[in-house]
């Protein structure tokens, strides 16, 4: 699929894929609502060969389709400083967040991930909301990705509701395993009524799965790499402490460690398709010196 994205939107060249296809089975395609579909044709954003579309079940034939963006700014108050963007894209943006970093913070929060991602984008005169696509615990350092363009962040949301966005993290832990050994962890997760602000396992909880395996050992330290299969709140960290593999430094669930500075769980890698094209992209974050010591890669 040809495209072309423009400062006021993106435009999609006459494309044999589309000539059967209805406006709205486009709209469909990428998630907009109801809402959404009224404000496009409403606005006169939605256009066909320059034409405004008035009626959404019209065929896009073999015409250019083009989507003009909805006139926003910067929603939120810009950092002290900006954020460290690893990619990206038209569609996307993917920074590296520093452990003790939260990203949505007070509204006068200058210090939040969010607030340096608006600096970030005021310094490259991109007038665009701060619209995060997931979350990462406060001590948690790595990958977090933003969207760019409006239009695309349903679909964006739904890729990651599906995981067809792929999430990578590197655990520091201790315990007894060997390199090689692959695990998978599918304990419901709940919170523990007894502790505020935690969780555990619970026969009551949601369902919750990781996939795990046993990258590296360095003394009396293993390094795990894990895959979510599904995104509860503290997931990886209540998992591999369930399953006697504590992460070094975690303040609820692990165990203290004076060999390293920070609680040891790293967001490594992302994996995604771009929209239109659905090219697949694999992003990794740039290399952690404690990881480095087990024998990574840069």
């Amino acid at each position: 699929m040809k495209y072309e994205i423009t400062k006021d939107g993106f435009r999609i060249s006459p494309n044999p894929s589309l000539k059967h296809r209805k406006v709205e089975e486009f709209l469909d395609e990428y998630c907009q609502s109801k809402r959404n579909k009224y404000l496009l044709v409403n606005q006169k954003r939605i256009l066909l060969d320059d034409t405004p579309v008035k009626d959404l079940s019209e065929e896009i034939g073999l015409r250019c389709l083009c989507i003009l963006n909805e006139e926003n700014d910067i929603d939120w108050v810009l950092g002290e400083t900006p954020c460290e963007v690893i990619y990206e894209d038209a569609f996307v943006f993917i920074v590296h967040k520093e452990a003790g970093i939260i990203i949505h913070g007070e509204p006068d929060d200058t210090k939040c991930l969010n607030a340096m991602a608006a600096r970030w984008l005021n310094d490259h005169d991109l007038h665009i909301p701060v619209r995060p696509l997931h979350r990462l615990d406060k001590d948690t350092k790595g990958l977090v990705m933003y969207s760019k363009i409006p239009f695309f962040q349903p679909w964006l949301d739904q890729q990651m509701e599906k995981k067809e966005i792929r999430r990578h993290y590197m655990a520091i832990c201790v315990g007894k395993a060997e390199p090689g050994m692959k695990f998978t962890c599918t304990g419901s997760i709940g919170r523990d009524r007894h502790k505020s602000g935690t969780y555990r396992i619970s026969k009551t909880g949601v369902t919750a799965c990781t996939k795990a395996e046993v990258l590296a050992k360095k003394g009396k330290y293993l390094l795990i790499g894990c895959t979510l299969e599904t995104g509860r709140t503290h997931q990886i960290r209540v998992h591999l402490s369930d399953r006697g593999f504590p992460i070094v430094n975690d303040p609820l669930y692990g165990k203290v460690s004076k060999d390293f500075s920070e609680m040891g769980l790293w967001a490594d890698e992302i994996e995604f398709r771009s929209p239109l094209s659905r090219k697949k992209h694999k992003i990794h974050d740039r290399m952690i010196s404690e990881y480095e010591q087990f024998g990574l890669e840069k």
